[in-house]
């Protein structure tokens, strides 16, 4: 089979090329948006807890026996939704109450019920044993109902089920329990297993069940059903998806709890019981629903090829053998006859065949399970279709979603100057750079920052967070601001002009602050944004040069530095230094450098560097951005140190230990129109600077600039001097005072407010 979906796949691939100019554009969109799957990232780390080892290969961390009768050292809110769940009500209800350990509140979302659900609900609460609180929510989704639900929760610590399970009596304590062990977990995952009433419910839980013994803690994606998770967490992955249709919330959900770098409990001993489609019509529907799900969010996308390729190969044999028989009883009666004959005989073996394992599974003489599991792969199939369809329609409320947020944070946020835009380029925790300096200073300077990121590299933002005053950091589609009116948005990328039919009248600002070559952004757009931004930024007299026909009024902007904060975070005298910090002799010099370490920066002079000193410490910070560092050689001299990227406020207890900042850049196109943020962050910190021959670092005094090697190493040996020369300090220092972030946001800030004076003429 493996082998015809390989031939098929290929012979399908070779089709499309073929009749690819014939097919129409929307035709083509659909295809690409089925074939396209959500990817996974996972920075959580998960421990399994257990009384005993429930899996091979795992060696649980022990949870303790029954402490029903201790004291809880936590407080819990359960949550559940309802909508016309009158006949599983009261049995939920009673399996909660009969918990060893109670919750400290329950939280129930309604619907919308119209069986007497919510009359039967608050009946129940006014004698249940701990507070129920009904909430009414009519025409809200599932998802809805529990991000309703939690908001209205007292605790941060919160547990979920569903009306359609049974609570084992030990259930919550089990699922409660790593929350009071460790103050580091952030979520604990229960197990469910399906309750089995007759053979299609039977059937249901051998498709929709996960078997215990083939479970991956660390990959298993958890279930609502028997689910705890501390209040910060869902706030930090965004709630659950609202914008779904009926299905799919849970697995997005986990999507987005599983990006965020956080410790996990599997605890598959907290277990509850949920009843499984009973009736063939109702699995049928339940099938479809879970995969228009999947086909909305765009989960499992490869495993529903496989399967679209899977049933065409399935049935496109079937078709082949009819019309092959067809043709033959048509020419050939007698042949015609027994081929049918021996077709009917063939297929009723290979079904006892392939039925024979599941028959037995599910405690049937026979049942067609193979057959059914066709019927199923169609409507899979086309479930996922619909699903795929739906996404503009999904998206749309997404944004509708997402709007409602930002016009809350627009009310509770006025901004004397502006709403600030920045479409993204950058992750905001990946190499703090102009964008997010850029970012803070204005925020703190009266603007309203709304800073996105794609989410590509550290970042797990869904939705907006808030991480400063007026600065908030968000994930969310573009059209999302198409609410704002007359916003300022800032490009950072010339990629990113693509973006501005989201906003209505935009002030564009755009920041030119890398060479095209690094970019590699489009010639076109750059041309297009040098004639319709409103301000154009430069940050380099290089690249002042090169617009300078088309926008003399472009603004030189260097980049600068947050000094305040750089001083702020200077060690104190007899501090211990970073873990690892290179040992050697404190009379040994360390010659730092922080930055990308990429094509544009000089291995060879380092090279030379570390040969020539020896006794010297080369110490340098930062990602191996393009994988040259390796290819380099460099790290095989014993006396140069690759500590790797620190988070930005870390970043400095190394730099205050450096003796001299280094700028070993090449110089070429690129560097020639760069301005290194290191260069002001160095003399931040006091620091001696010394650089190749880049334009920039000329243009400041206290940056010692060599030609070549030898000068280069001449010009360390100065700079050693040089911190024992408290004029050279007060020059450097003086340097960092006049070049900060709020500076350079203030200028941008006077541009801003000359444009609109001269627009209102």
């Amino acid at each position: 089979m493996q082998k015809l979906q390989v031939i098929f796949l290929q012979l399908v691939k070779r089709f499309l090329k073929m009749i690819r100019p014939l097919l129409p554009k929307s035709l083509e969109r659909f295809y690409r948006a089925y074939r396209w799957s959500r990817p996974l990232v996972d920075r959580s780390q998960v421990y399994l807890l257990a009384e005993q080892s429930f899996l091979p290969g795992y060696s649980p961390r022990l949870l303790p026996g029954s402490s029903a009768e201790s004291a809880h050292s936590i407080r819990v809110s359960l949550i559940a939704t309802c909508r016309n769940e009158a006949s599983t009500l009261e049995s939920w209800l009673d399996s909660l109450s009969q918990q060893e350990r109670l919750p400290d509140e329950v939280v129930i979302c309604d619907g919308g019920s119209t069986d007497g659900t919510l009359e039967m609900l608050r009946r129940r609460a006014a004698s249940f044993p701990v507070n129920l609180i009904v909430l009414e929510a009519p025409g809200s989704n599932i998802a809805r109902g529990r991000n309703l639900a939690i908001q209205h929760a007292a605790h941060e610590i919160i547990a979920c089920s569903d009306l359609g399970c049974t609570l084992r009596p030990d259930w919550l304590r089990r699922l409660v329990a790593p929350f009071e062990l460790e103050a580091e977990i952030a979520l604990s995952a229960g197990y469910y297993e399906a309750l089995q009433t007759n053979t299609i419910s039977r059937l249901a839980a051998d498709l929709f069940g996960v078997h215990l013994e083939a479970v991956q803690p660390q990959a298993f994606l958890p279930s609502s059903r028997s689910l705890a998770f501390k209040k910060s967490l869902w706030e930090q992955a965004g709630g659950y998806p609202e914008w779904l249709t009926d299905a799919g919330e849970d697995t997005l959900f986990d999507y987005q709890l599983k990006a965020q770098p956080a410790r996990w409990a599997f605890v598959p001993e907290a277990r509850v019981s949920w009843r499984t489609p009973d009736r063939l019509f109702k699995l049928l529907r339940t099938y479809a629903r879970y995969a228009r799900g999947d086909g909305e969010t765009g989960i499992a996308a490869e495993l529903y090829w496989y399967k679209t390729v899977e049933v065409t190969i399935t049935y496109s044999r079937r078709l082949l053998l009819l019309v092959a028989g067809a043709a033959l009883t048509a020419l050939f009666w007698p042949a015609g006859l027994l081929y049918w004959t021996a077709w009917m005989g063939l297929t009723v073996l290979s079904l006892h065949r392939d039925n024979q394992e599941h028959s037995r599974r599910l405690g049937v003489a026979f049942f067609p399970y193979t057959l059914l599991l066709d019927w199923l792969g169609v409507v899979q199939m086309l479930g996922f279709a619909a699903g795929v369809r739906n996404r503009g329609q999904v998206q749309q409320r997404q944004v509708q979603h997402y709007q409602a947020q930002l016009r809350r944070i627009l009310q509770n946020n006025q901004p004397s100057k502006g709403v600030i835009v920045y479409p993204p380029t950058h992750d905001w925790a990946f190499m703090f750079q102009r964008p997010h300096q850029m970012a803070r200073a204005f925020a703190r300077s009266g603007y309203l920052y709304f800073y996105c990121t794609a989410n590509e590299r550290t970042d797990a933002v869904f939705g907006f967070q808030h991480i400063e005053p007026n600065l908030v950091l968000c994930h969310v589609p573009l059209e999302t601001f198409k609410i704002l009116e007359k916003p300022i948005v800032y490009l950072g990328s010339p990629w990113n002009r693509q973006y501005l039919e989201h906003f209505s009248q935009p002030c564009v600002i755009y920041d030119h602050y890398d060479d095209l070559q690094v970019s590699g952004a489009r010639p076109e757009d750059h041309q297009a944004l040098l004639r319709e931004a409103k301000i154009v930024l430069v940050t380099a007299q290089g690249l002042q040069k090169s617009v300078e026909k088309q926008r003399p009024d472009a603004l030189l902007l260097p980049n600068g530095v947050d000094y305040d904060l750089i001083q702020s975070l200077q060690p104190k005298p007899g501090a211990c230094p970073p873990l690892d910090w290179p040992l050697g002799d404190e009379s040994s010099p360390v010659i730092g450098y922080s930055g990308a370490l990429a094509a544009w920066f000089d291995y060879p002079l380092m090279d030379y560097l570390a040969k020539a000193r020896p006794a010297w410490r080369f110490v340098l910070l930062g990602v191996d951005y393009d994988g040259s560092l390796p290819e380099s050689k460099l790290l095989e001299n014993a006396n140069v140190h690759w500590l790797g990227m620190k988070p930005y406020p870390e970043l400095f207890s190394y730099l205050w230990r450096f003796a001299v900042g280094v700028i070993p850049f090449r110089v070429n196109e690129i560097t020639l129109a760069t301005s290194p943020i290191k260069l002001f962050e160095y003399m931040a910190c006091c620091l001696p600077v010394v650089s190749t021959a880049l334009p920039e670092c000329r243009r400041y005094p206290g940056v010692l600039v060599a030609e070549d090697p030898a000068q280069f190493l001449e010009m360390l040996d100065k700079a050693l001097a040089a911190r024992l020369d408290p004029a050279y300090l007060e020059t450097i220092d003086q340097v960092a005072r006049s070049n900060t972030w709020k500076r350079r946001a203030l200028a941008v800030s006077e541009k801003l407010s000359a444009c609109w004076a001269t627009q209102q003429k």
